[in-house]
């Protein structure tokens, strides 16, 4: 049976990166959705970041299957490899700056404290933060004003700007403490969060994670507390869980192929799982995502 891949693109409906040489790439929101009838289809990106300012209009978002209202103004940084899409109003007013997640690195090399603060999504409401909101605006309202133009030091500038939209997102998000930056701990979960993306389907036991990070079966289950206040072996259920929604949502393969597509033997055990952890069994979460997607 085929199976319905989710598009991953450079930008959205493009498979190669955009003409320009420069690593950056700018655009009103106005400009692309405009073209798709206002609506950005489920999609992922291999290596990009987008950086998006929302500041009027109506916008909502799915992030993997999820629906997400966006209460705008607001800023939101959205990771690489993750599936989103995006539904606008007519009327939308907002930038969207797109990078390859590399140069992140390079934005924060002087601010350690920052580095790993967007490896997953980030969003911020301005409503309510009228400081925020106003130096958001002006930071956009330079970058595309720099971006259109060809003054010396133009790419400079550009990141100078960038760094300064992340940082303020990162502080007034509340993202960039150091309890959550570079421990040791979170750095060991983040390579066994890694470990499980690459393994979950082959179902292996937690003694062959612990052994690959050096640490006990125990240690891994109290770190793996500490971070995510859950358990290492609910940690490993959360991504088969991901990954069964996001072939329910995005896949015409059928229940019982889904669930031996990840490793399940059985799949009246895979149907007891998913309706277990999601609270209803996976055809009607089928149904309700086909449902909600169109309407």
């Amino acid at each position: 049976m085929s199976k319905a891949v989710v598009p991953t693109y450079k930008l959205f409906g493009e498979k190669e990166l955009w003409s320009t040489p420069e690593p950056l790439h700018h655009e009103t929101i106005a400009a692309r959705s405009a073209l798709y009838d206002w609506e950005i289809t489920p999609h992922a990106h291999d290596t990009l970041v987008h950086v998006v300012f929302l500041r009027s209009g109506s916008a909502e978002m799915s992030f993997e299957t999820v629906p997400l209202g966006l209460d705008l103004p607001c800023v939101l940084m959205v990771p690489p490899r993750r599936i989103h899409g995006f539904r606008f109003s007519p009327d939308i007013q907002g930038q969207i700056i797109t990078l390859p997640q590399t140069l992140l690195g390079e934005l924060f090399v002087l601010s350690g404290e920052l580095r790993g603060v967007f490896d997953g999504f980030s969003y911020l409401p301005l409503a309510g933060e009228a400081d925020t909101l106003a130096l958001m605006r002006l930071h956009f309202e330079q970058f595309a004003r720099e971006y259109a133009g060809h003054q010396p030091g133009r790419m400079t500038t550009l990141m100078a700007i960038l760094g300064l939209v992340l940082v303020q997102l990162a502080r007034a998000g509340r993202l960039a403490d150091d309890e959550r930056g570079q421990s040791r701990i979170r750095a060991r979960v983040e390579r066994f969060v890694a470990l499980v993306d690459e393994h979950f389907r082959a179902w292996q036991p937690l003694s062959f994670y612990a052994q690959r990070l050096g640490v006990s079966t125990a240690q891994l289950n109290n770190n793996c507390r500490r971070e995510a206040g859950v358990s290492a072996q609910d940690m490993i259920h959360q991504r088969l869980l991901l990954e069964a929604r996001r072939l329910l949502a995005y896949s015409d393969l059928d229940v019982t192929g889904i669930g031996y597509a990840l490793g399940f033997r059985d799949p009246a055990y895979f149907s007891r799982f998913f309706a277990r952890r999601e609270g209803m069994p996976p055809s009607v979460f089928r149904q309700t995502h086909v449902r909600r997607n169109t309407n």
